[in-house]
């Protein structure tokens, strides 16, 4: 799960501790597991929607850097800048202590009132 450690401004820091006993390590891949990197955006876009109410409109680019591995803690630091369009522009990196295991980059839009999106 994730829990988000600290959202100032447009940066939001988070924590996720990487469930060694999450199925996904038992396919992925058998000898050598590792969190597949859709697994590693997911806990980032949780974190973006979780302290800014944004809604995901595209993900950009994304680059692996080197394995997540079961029991893993994953920092999470991204900022937020919004653009011409309206939108957010979303800029993340995710260490764990080996360093920079990913970086992505992203778009969200605010989330209307009322409950829409």
């Amino acid at each position: 799960m994730t829990s988000v450690l600290r959202a100032t401004g447009y940066e939001v820091h988070a924590s996720v501790r990487v469930d060694p006993a999450d199925p996904v390590f038992a396919g992925h891949y058998p000898g050598f597991p590792v969190l597949p990197g859709l697994f590693v955006f997911d806990h980032v876009d949780h974190a973006v929607r979780a302290e800014t109410g944004a809604q995901l409109v595209a993900l950009d680019r994304a680059k692996f850097v080197r394995p997540v591995r079961p029991g893993d803690d994953l920092r999470i630091e991204a900022t937020l800048t919004p653009a011409d369009d309206g939108q957010m522009l979303c800029v993340a990196t995710v260490f764990t202590a080996s360093g920079v295991v990913a970086e992505f980059r992203s778009r969200y839009r605010a989330r209307r009132s009322g409950g829409e999106s």
